[in-house]
């Protein structure tokens, strides 16, 4: 499909978020996490004593995984922060902090931060633009078209409903509802879906995501991520 542009806001109140932070299964990215574990805490720490009381950090640490203007780390399973809304992004800060959602960086980083600062992080990413690199996928035709039937009408014989029914057409996020898919890299959307899958992460409301995580095998979530990585904008 031919790209276009669409305003990205929202992430999903508990759904393929979508949002936003690292998983990482390879091992190459496992060794990077277990660097920028160190990492994250010291620039976190650093946060909260460089800079003024009750304000951001002028070079947010989130900078060092996902990228100065919020593109994100494919290879690593960072997603994109770009544009994503403001209170998807907050929720995810709070989750990490109060530990509704698990991760050991974003945990660290997050307890750091008060709650105006977590409010002032959501808000300067959801503000940023990033230049899109259309991402270049291993599927074949057949299979990006199977990504493209579960994200448009989803599959009836799995009992599972369309991605775009709750993020919106081509996948681009719904006001204070769901986060954009299009253009998050595969790699962090497979990993996103099978955190939900493991139940690993449940920070989902209403359980929707675990759910339709549970209907998708290997192959289709090859399939519809690929899909997802593709679409995109130029500014988002």
């Amino acid at each position: 499909m031919t790209p276009r542009s669409h305003r990205r806001t929202g992430l999903l109140g508990g759904s393929l978020l979508i949002a936003v932070m690292p998983y990482v299964s390879t091992a190459s990215a496992a060794s990077a996490q277990t660097q920028g574990q160190g990492q994250g805490q010291a620039q976190a720490q650093a946060a909260t004593t460089t800079a003024p009381a009750g304000s951001a950090a002028a070079a947010p640490p989130c900078e060092a995984c996902h990228g100065a203007h919020g593109e994100g780390m494919a290879a690593a399973h960072v997603p994109r922060l770009a544009g994503q809304s403001a209170g998807y992004l907050l929720k995810q800060l709070n989750d990490y902090a109060q530990g509704t959602r698990d991760n050991p960086i974003m945990r660290n980083f997050a307890k750091a931060l008060s709650e105006k600062q977590r409010a002032e992080f959501a808000a300067r990413y959801a503000a940023m633009s990033a230049p899109f690199n259309a991402q270049t996928t291993p599927l074949n035709e057949v299979q990006l078209a199977r990504g493209h039937q579960l994200a448009f009408q989803g599959s009836e014989a799995r009992r599972v409903q369309a991605c775009d029914s709750c993020h919106g057409p081509d996948g681009v996020g719904v006001d204070f509802a769901a986060p954009y898919l299009a253009g998050q890299s595969a790699e962090y959307l497979a990993s996103a879906i099978k955190a939900f899958q493991q139940g690993t992460r449940k920070n989902d409301a209403g359980e929707l995501m675990r759910s339709v995580a549970q209907g998708l095998d290997d192959a289709d979530i090859a399939a519809v991520t690929g899909y997802y990585a593709t679409q995109g904008t130029a500014t988002r």
